[in-house]
């Protein structure tokens, strides 16, 4: 039995899935704080078919959610709001998360497919046809698979969404078996074009740049006023330096390796503390490496926070000392916040850092030169002063106002003969 829903009125078992994680305690919180509800967007548009937003899954198991999570429940809303005519679906089991769609009037799809099922790719054709979808718009390395073959057997036409550097791996065959000329591509960053061209194989002249965008207003307007009540609540000292590493804990997001240069950084800031918001495999891991150096005093894993926006205003530098970044949304989130960054040179973090100007960016890898960064600006004022100036300039090119309606070019650059 299908597990999309019906084409007209009632509820599908997918949908009932959903709305009972709804009823969940606390699956109404958004993970950046309440969903935007006044973003301007353009005049309706009219002139675009029918379209599908097709992804691998909304979050991970057990309610987590992810940065596409955090990316769709900003996105979607506003692209309803613009007259878009959207089916969302996801190939995987109902996510928690899915009650912040319901709640702004989007019903999304679970499909509910295993994990390597490649009929799911003809469940999408049949549920496109119903709905007369001429675009696809796909991401995940599923997803974008499963969207080619569905446009194979649709006449649609298909636009990948590249968030991040992961790599298709065996599936890069495949995905070069699926692809076709009309194909088109969106990436969050310059440095994930070549991904898209490469081992998606999507024609250059096809693939455009539009990097995420975030509720500016929200992550300037939470902080307002509340850095000494969150400082008290956390038993900071009004002085004390607070860092802070934003994102799940995964090997990639270079946690262990952001330990291992505390003690340095320690040595110079006798003061400072590490706050670590977020949580994942590496967590258990992290504490047993902090309490094995010494540093658990300076050291606070939050786990996942609803809160960020209201953290930030008691952090003083946010870090980003990951091995691999599509673009990184904790870092664009930093600099709503008029926060310095300091970033590793990876993936499209330079697009985002700018050394000297809003934080520091210095070579992938070389961590002694991220503790000196880190040294450097804790201990001065000024210099956080105007990083923290550039920060909250440059953090205007990643408006979701101006995403949304990039994405929608990207659409008609995706449907044109």
């Amino acid at each position: 039995m299908l597990r999309f829903r019906p084409m007209h009125g009632g509820v599908s078992q997918s949908e009932r899935e959903g709305l009972k994680l709804a009823r969940a305690p606390q699956a109404y919180l958004w993970p950046r704080g309440a969903p935007p509800s006044d973003v301007p967007v353009r005049p309706v548009v009219t002139d675009l078919p029918p379209i599908m937003v097709l992804a691998d899954h909304f979050g991970y198991a057990g309610g987590v959610r992810h940065g596409v999570t955090t990316y769709l429940l900003h996105v979607l809303p506003l692209l309803a709001a613009a007259g878009i005519d959207m089916t969302v679906c996801f190939l995987r089991a109902p996510h928690a998360a899915a009650a912040d769609l319901y709640a702004r009037g989007i019903r999304p799809v679970f499909f509910d497919a295993p994990k390597w099922d490649p009929t799911v790719a003809l469940r999408i054709a049949a549920l496109a046809r119903r709905k007369g979808v001429r675009l696809l718009h796909a991401t995940g390395v599923k997803g974008t698979l499963a969207a080619r073959i569905a446009a194979r057997l649709t006449g649609a036409r298909t636009l990948l969404h590249m968030h991040d550097l992961n790599d298709p791996g065996a599936l890069n065959v495949v995905q070069r078996l699926m692809a076709q000329p009309t194909d088109a591509a969106v990436c969050v960053s310059q440095a994930v074009c070549e991904l898209a061209v490469k081992r998606y194989h999507v024609r250059a002249e096809r693939v455009r740049v539009a990097r995420n965008g975030i509720p500016l207003e929200l992550l300037r307007d939470a902080g307002a006023g509340a850095r000494s009540r969150v400082r008290a609540e956390l038993g900071i000292d009004a002085g004390q330096p607070v860092l802070a590493s934003i994102g799940r804990m995964h090997p990639v997001k270079g946690h262990r390796a952001l330990l291992a240069m505390l003690p340095a950084i320690v040595r110079s800031c006798p003061r400072a503390l590490l706050l670590v918001i977020g949580d994942g495999p590496e967590r258990a891991a992290c504490e047993e490496l902090a309490a094995r150096l010494g540093m658990s005093a300076h050291v606070r894993f939050l786990g996942r926070r609803n809160d960020v926006p209201r953290l930030l205003s008691a952090i003083d530098v946010v870090l980003m000392p990951s091995q691999s970044e599509g673009l990184g949304l904790a870092a664009i989130e930093g600099l709503a916040a008029s926060r310095p960054v300091i970033a590793f040179a990876v993936g499209g973090l330079p697009e985002v850092v700018v050394d000297g100007v809003n934080g520091r960016l210095v070579p992938a890898g070389d961590g002694q030169a991220f503790t000196q960064a880190v040294i450097e600006t804790v201990r001065d004022p000024a210099r956080r002063l105007d990083y923290a100036r550039g920060a909250a300039a440059s953090a205007q090119r990643f408006s979701l106002e101006a995403h949304v309606q990039r994405l929608i070019d990207c659409y008609r650059m995706a449907l044109a003969p």
